[in-house]
């Protein structure tokens, strides 16, 4: 896009599309407030704007674009998300083209802000990207679009020139004013229809779950982290948070809420004062902690004011690493916050990341057998991820790691080894993860399935929680998504144990498609898969390929099976593709739609639950 081409003033219609974060009409994601706040921000200044939320339009992306924008004669659409949601997000800007060449195009959040010139590359037919927040950006950029003007003199933004280079316009200094801006437009992005299908929140089903934000940014500055609404940390006044909540319950039945913020307890005595002053609406809420700032005293308050789920960055449990990932935090620290949460009953959740770059055989292993010995708290386990924009990612693209920062977000930011120990050092440590909690679920686990919705991939599970003896049923679990399930009485968490029916019937399923296509690639390791592939003769056989766009965990030995590059889909002429991490599948099927042509079926995994998947 260049100027010339913007210079008639009119009054432009603008569709702001939230972009499809789901596999199917119905499962729970977390809502995006960034571009709820920036539709807010728009219809504020008075533009003509619609809103869109894919994940709540069945059939196909650019049909549904295509109708949008041919029948509201839309001039602008607007749509943002995070780097490795690139597939989704160029599904909805070259929908928008092809509806309609000279539709302008406006990508916004982490995937521009972190890098912006891969990031426009990447995306191709993007007009602008916004830089940063985008509340003022977009009501400035807008109004030179709108007005004919120079969009060189709005701050924050990215877009070609003439000669095909990028220019990036001065920075914006972050919003201080937190206060002052337009609350997100809920309403706009569909809030009562993702009412109906609220994330699942430490495995419990919290129905009528808001999302809201008391700051933004985050004080620290992990290697692992990219700030996406810039480096300042800044808090809303509890006024402001306090009168949107009254207006949330006042407008809808607000069951849970889920606070969005990078760091929610950096000021000890303003989280006293929002225990104090959130009791009275009886919601119970989520937010993330951080281990150096908890005491006895403050959990009792967190507790009586209704924190349901207390979310820990732990990251390591070696002091080497905690100080490489500067965390400002110690494995002393880790374990006398864990206890002191779980014997408040308070429940948690948290995540060590293994392959900083100063790991090694020592430290990671060092950190698994802590985790063994503290199985009782259900720390997730994960490879660390290289964002851009984060100090890892600039370590690994000046050190060759990353050779194609382009290429590294199509194929959508798969992690990426950075760390000291040799290529068979870290494939042994990653099975090692992938099987680390299957190996233990019998020790942790109390649960038994009791139902099966194979059709829609969920099962319902009860059992009584071996901590505190209370009755538990969790209803509606998707397979293949949820890691852990809470108590509802104390919080303490259990496994999911796939029942021998449901193993039984995807393997069935997998045989009749290699009756079909011959071969099957099976994308996507994580250790719901490794466990799959563990019990099954059938995954381990001749034809069918494990596929991972991440170079580490082919590095892993998958019970015999090696774990192969997508490549392998065309030099196998491999046609129908099993996308075995479900919550990622819209983007997973993105990168197989655009760079695998020969594919001609891909499928949810959760799918071959069903006996009666054909």
């Amino acid at each position: 896009m260049n100027t010339a081409q913007v210079n008639t003033p009119k009054k432009l219609n603008i569709l702001l599309v939230m972009p499809r974060l789901v596999q199917n009409v119905g499962d729970g994601y977390s809502f995006p407030l960034g571009i709820a706040y920036v539709s807010a921000a728009l219809k504020k200044a008075g533009f003509n704007v619609t809103a869109l939320n894919l994940n709540h339009r069945e059939g196909q992306v650019q049909a549904i674009l295509h109708h949008e924008i041919r029948s509201r004669a839309i001039d602008v659409v607007a749509t943002g998300g995070l780097s490795f949601q690139y597939s989704t997000l160029r599904s909805v800007i070259e929908a928008s083209k092809s509806a309609n060449p000279e539709v302008i195009t406006i990508v916004g959040g982490g995937i521009i802000t972190s890098d912006p010139e891969p990031a426009m590359t990447a995306l191709a037919q993007a007009d602008y990207g916004v830089i940063g927040e985008g509340e003022i950006t977009a009501v400035e950029l807008c109004k030179v679009l709108e007005g004919g003007g120079d969009p060189a003199t709005v701050e924050g933004v990215v877009f070609r020139l003439k000669d095909s280079s990028w220019h990036i316009t001065p920075p914006r200094a972050e919003i201080r004013a937190l206060d002052d801006l337009a609350w997100p437009d809920y309403e706009g992005f569909d809030l009562k229809a993702f009412f109906d299908s609220s994330p699942s929140i430490s495995g419990l089903n919290r129905k009528n779950t808001v999302f809201m934000i008391a700051s933004r940014s985050c004080p620290y500055n992990c290697t692992f982290c990219f700030h996406t609404v810039g480096n300042k940390y800044r808090q809303r006044s509890l006024d402001s948070f306090f009168a949107e909540l009254d207006y949330m319950v006042a407008k809808f039945d607000i069951h849970y809420i889920c606070l969005a913020d990078e760091l929610f307890s950096n000021n000890i005595q303003r989280v006293k004062e929002f225990c104090e002053r959130i009791k009275k609406y009886h919601i119970r809420w989520w937010a993330q902690f951080r281990v150096d700032c908890m005491t006895p005293e403050l959990l009792t308050i967190l507790k009586d004011g209704g924190c349901d789920v207390m979310s820990f960055g732990l990251e390591s449990a070696d002091n080497r690493i905690l100080k490489s990932m500067r965390k400002h935090t110690t494995v002393e620290q880790i374990e006398s916050t864990l206890k002191m949460v779980y014997d408040a009953g308070i429940s948690m959740e948290g995540a060590f990341i293994f392959g900083d770059i100063e790991e090694t055989w020592e430290t990671a292993n060092n950190t698994l057998n802590w985790w063994r010995a503290h199985a009782e708290y259900k720390i997730n386990l994960n490879l660390i991820t290289v964002y851009p924009g984060s100090y890892l990612y600039k370590h690994a693209c000046e050190n060759g790691v990353i050779k194609d920062k382009v290429q590294f977000l199509k194929d959508g930011c798969p992690q990426t080894k950075v760390c000291k120990m040799t290529d068979d050092e870290f494939g042994i440590l990653i099975r090692n993860i992938m099987e680390a909690p299957m190996t233990l679920a019998k020790v942790m686990s109390a649960v038994e399935v009791n139902s099966i919705d194979s059709k829609m991939g969920r099962i319902s599970v009860s059992g009584t929680c071996t901590a505190c003896r209370h009755p538990n049923r969790w209803d509606d679990i998707k397979l293949f998504t949820t890691n852990f399930l809470g108590c509802k009485a104390c919080g303490q968490r259990y496994n999911i144990v796939l029942p021998d029916e449901i193993r039984r019937t995807i393997d069935n399923h997998v045989l009749r498609l290699l009756d079909t296509y011959r071969k099957v690639a099976i994308w996507g390791i994580n250790y719901h898969t490794a466990d799959l592939f563990k019990h099954s003769s059938v995954l381990r056989g001749p034809h069918v390929y494990a596929i991972d766009i991440s170079e580490s965990k082919r590095m892993m030995d998958l019970y015999g099976q090696k774990i192969a590059s997508p490549e392998t889909i065309e030099t196998e002429q491999i046609e129908v593709v099993i996308v075995a991490i479900p919550v990622y599948y819209s983007q997973i099927e993105g990168q197989i739609k655009a760079n695998h042509k020969g594919v001609k079926r891909v499928i949810d995994l959760s799918q071959l639950a069903d006996p009666s998947f054909q």
